[in-house]
């Protein structure tokens, strides 16, 4: 089924526009807002005041001996040295720095922790906990790679508004070219693989003012160039609590489709049916939580009925959760009655994270399963179980892995498990409800 509402046929909106706001400015304690400046990078930023001076000054002091006390080796892949000289600039230029300047400059301190991979939950996630007001352009944005190699951003759902814009590639944003705000957001983002980058990208992308914290945009709407589209689309931010309760607190998977196997029941932690060629089991395991044992039971009960020739376990959309899970869900496909010759199929993609990763590499040193889709978005060994602590300032939650957890060795470098089959989901596909992953399968067995 086709998902794309006016797009393909995509025509321009007539979109009500907001009155512009300034850049985020957050208030000092007891005091008038001083009068702004203009900085170089066009964002206006307070005079010195005091308070906010002294405010940010904490909040940054305290942040590389905050997430030191939590990480276990926080110098795994930056040195200690470049983490105090980035806070040191940012200290130098608080004054001359507008909020959503030393915002993203916090983010780009925290994001340096895993800029060699493998420690994606070190991070600071705006758009979940704490009290930094951020916005959301009403879009989820998906990466699709195209025939050149390269990776369009297409929008693939929208609040009601913009409908129109779904199916759209994005070209440019607030005059822009994509490539470069991309290329400006990059060192921003969390990650244990570019896997990683992929899918968190859209997140980053959607948020007015880690936009303007980077010099793209001056606050008000968002204007984005779309491929296809003459005229250029002017997009009103909603507030984040919307965004999420729309796209839910991650908003990082593609939307659910009833129509759409693979999409039909993201929501739900394990469920699984029959293909129609009634002897191929299609499991999908998609939030590592702690179910009820007789959940486990009726599973093992499904996989080891006669009638069952093959099956699939799709981990695509499961982000991780309960690190105790692996072994219950290894209990269940390592047995010798699952785990046969040509008969066990895992299904991946860069959504498959954290201890779902763990997962996948139990389930590839230990079965003969064969990995179809897309590399994992997470390593097979990771930092993970995060704590979270709050600069008080500013209000942001800065999340640190507490702990290194392992899949197969704690040796183990590879920043991901490349699949035996590789299948990447293209735009066409996704507008048809096509599986190529899913057929894959089907064309190798008999």
């Amino acid at each position: 089924m086709a998902r794309l509402g006016t797009a393909g046929v995509l025509v321009a909106l007539a979109l009500v526009a907001c009155t512009p706001t300034a850049p985020t400015q957050l208030p000092t304690a007891g005091a008038t807002e001083p009068p702004a400046t203009t900085t170089a990078a066009g964002t206006l930023a307070p005079s010195p005041s005091p308070d906010r001076l002294a405010g940010w000054r904490s909040d940054l002091d305290m942040l590389v001996p905050s997430m030191a006390r939590i990480h276990p080796d926080l110098t795994h892949g930056v040195s200690r040295a470049a983490l105090d000289t980035a806070v040191a600039d940012l200290v130098a230029g608080i004054s001359t720095s507008s909020d959503d300047e030393l915002m993203t400059g916090v983010l780009h301190v925290v994001a340096m922790v895993s800029s060699h991979g493998c420690d994606a939950h070190t991070g600071a996630f705006v758009w979940g906990t704490g009290t930094y007001p951020v916005d959301s352009l009403p879009l989820r944005l998906w990466l699709f790679r195209n025939s050149d190699g390269v990776d369009d951003v297409v929008i693939v759902d929208a609040l009601p508004a913009y409908e129109g814009l779904i199916g759209a590639t994005i070209d440019a944003v607030d005059g822009v070219p994509l490539s470069d705000a991309l290329r400006r957001l990059d060192p921003l983002i969390p990650r244990d693989n570019a896997q990683t980058v992929r899918l968190l990208t859209p997140r980053f992308l959607l948020i007015p003012q880690i936009l303007r914290g980077i010099g793209v945009g001056d606050g008000g709407d968002v204007t984005l160039t779309l491929k296809d589209i003459a005229d250029p689309q002017d997009v009103t931010p909603v507030p984040m609590a919307d965004y999420n309760a729309w796209a839910g607190p991650y908003g990082l998977h593609l939307p659910a489709d009833p129509d759409v196997l693979y999409l039909s029941r993201i929501a739900d932690a394990l469920w699984w049916q029959r293909l129609q060629d009634g002897d191929t089991l299609f499991v999908q395991y998609n939030r590592m939580d702690r179910l009820a044992q007789s959940r486990f039971n009726e599973l093992r009960a499904e996989l080891h009925k006669s009638d069952v020739a093959r099956v699939v376990l799709d981990l695509r959309h499961n982000f991780g959760g309960e690190v105790s899970e692996v072994d219950r869900m290894m209990g269940l496909f390592e047995d010798p009655a699952v785990d046969q010759p040509d008969r066990l199929f895992v299904l991946t993609g860069r959504n498959t994270f954290s201890a779902a990763s763990l997962l996948v590499a139990r389930l590839d040193h230990d079965t003969g399963a064969t990995i179809v889709g897309e590399a994992m978005g997470g390593c097979p060994t990771s930092y993970g179980n995060p704590e979270e602590f709050t600069l008080p300032f500013s209000g942001i939650v800065v999340s640190v892995a507490g702990m290194l957890e392992v899949g197969i060795a704690t040796d183990d470098a590879r920043a991901t498990i490349e699949p035996d089959i590789a299948t990447q989901l293209t735009f066409d596909e996704w507008a048809d409800g096509s599986d190529p992953a899913l057929g894959m399968i089907s064309t190798l067995v008999p």
